[in-house]
């Protein structure tokens, strides 16, 4: 094969920008990769016979396919950095989404992670409103107050287009977008930053849309981003979506339950609504108590609204008695507390609402039934119905006697609290009435 004397090679890892001037006397050939030029190989030109000029094309052509090769496997290398850094996201992420039931809590989660993940200062979870004709802030990180309460119509908006379209947006300086400028609500860092904005969908249905801006220290998204933020949205939407199948599905066994408790009460004319009143009682003094958590809240609900389930199981020709009852009718009317438990114990999960019926009947003093239990050991959400039942029981007309206002009714609990009712639950019925937010005897009117 033929010598070339006073050949050079000179490759560059920095791609386009190019070698340097060739040396004097030396002619030049480029070797290139994807369109950009990764070195040269200086050569003189002088004396070049033919096998000197097939060596160079050998040479050429050998390097280039040695640079896409080491190209190829730094993709490659790449993509599975970004795919592990997707999948180690969501394998974190699933086990506190999962046992999120409501939509605020998953979406604040979403918010916190891409704001850690792309490093942004600002970051919005978008979601269809009930009209779907708007998009509404569910959660977000760095955003101002004023702009939480925005309502952004689908149509005639970028957010809204990348929904419907189901395409990702992004741009590198909102600059170059005076109309999304204008769009932006509240006061940013800086004038110019980069934006982007990915579609939620699940089942092929437009859940919302994950945006994120002011990336800290400035900077254009790549495709890393895109890619861990479309695995983020796409877990999103489809814990999002559960959460609404099993809120709809919630609504739907309240109305049930609404339905099932309002037939109990139908059967004596002085008790309508009892059920209904009772589980607002003890919603308002649960609040009082400081319980927020949703799930036991909805509890409490339940087992206000069933209660007296049990009632379905006793007689009509006891339970409307208008004379004082025989010591064998009372008897009758207690196993209500059990029936009730009875049948909710069939429904899965609501093993604390079964308690909570079997013993609103318990006093604090020990002497109630059905069990005798005294102080805590009454479950908690039995002693808030304990309360909630006797305020509505004295309050509600009854054929033999007429009901009792509000003031007095509250002076009949608070004489027997530490007897019959826990103290605490009774100044929590207190409190629930004397706040003017809570507004609980208008509610009960209603």
């Amino acid at each position: 094969m033929a010598r070339l004397a006073g050949a050079r090679l000179t490759l560059r890892r920095e791609a386009p920008e190019a070698p340097g001037e060739p040396p004097d006397d030396c002619a030049t050939l480029p070797i290139e990769c994807n369109g950009q030029q990764l070195g040269s190989l200086f050569y003189p030109p002088s004396g070049l016979v033919s096998e000197a000029e097939e060596c160079l094309g050998a040479m050429r052509a050998l390097l280039e396919y040695a640079a896409h090769r080491e190209l190829a496997v730094s993709d490659f290398a790449d993509q599975l950095l970004v795919n592990y850094e997707e999948l180690n996201m969501l394998y974190n992420l699933l086990p506190a989404i999962a046992s999120k039931i409501d939509e605020r809590d998953i979406g604040q989660i979403l918010v916190h992670e891409a704001a850690v993940m792309l490093d942004c200062s600002r970051v919005s979870l978008l979601v269809l409103d009930e009209d779907n004709a708007h998009l509404r802030v569910l959660a977000s990180v760095g955003l101002p107050k004023e702009a939480q309460a925005v309502r952004i119509p689908v149509h005639d908006s970028v957010a809204g287009r990348v929904l419907t379209e189901g395409k990702p947006f992004s741009i590198e300086d909102i600059c170059q977008r005076p109309d999304l400028a204008e769009l932006s609500v509240g006061t940013y860092e800086t004038t110019t930053f980069a934006v982007i904005r990915v579609p939620m969908r699940a089942r092929g249905e437009p859940i919302g849309v994950l945006a994120a801006t002011e990336r800290q220290g400035g900077g254009e998204f790549t495709a890393r981003d895109f890619k861990l933020l479309e695995g983020l949205s796409s877990m999103g939407a489809a814990s999002l979506m559960h959460c609404r199948l099993h809120t709809t599905t919630r609504r739907q066994m309240i109305g049930t339950i609404r339905a099932l408790a309002a037939a109990v009460d139908a059967k004596d004319r002085y008790t309508h609504d009892h059920s209904s009143r009772v589980s607002r009682l003890c919603l308002a003094m649960g609040g009082m108590m400081g319980i927020d958590d949703a799930e036991m809240l909805r509890e409490i609900e339940l087992a206000g609204l069933l209660h007296d389930i049990g009632k379905i199981g006793v007689p009509d020709t006891i339970l409307l008695k208008a004379d004082r009852l025989t010591n064998e009718e009372y008897e009758v009317v207690k196993t209500h507390a059990r029936i009730g438990a009875s049948i909710a114990s069939q429904v899965k999960g609501l093993q604390r609402v079964t308690e909570a019926i079997l013993h609103h009947h318990e006093r604090w003093d020990g002497r109630g039934y059905p069990q005798g239990l005294a102080g805590k050991d009454i479950p908690q959400m039995a002693r808030m119905i304990a309360v909630a039942d006797t305020y509505d029981s004295i309050t509600s007309d009854r054929a033999y006697r007429k009901g009792t206002d509000n003031a007095t009714a509250l002076q009949e609990i608070h004489a027997h609290a530490g007897s019959q009712f826990d103290p605490e639950v009774v100044a929590a019925l207190q409190v629930a009435f004397d706040d003017p937010g809570v507004a609980l005897l208008d509610a009960l009117e209603q």
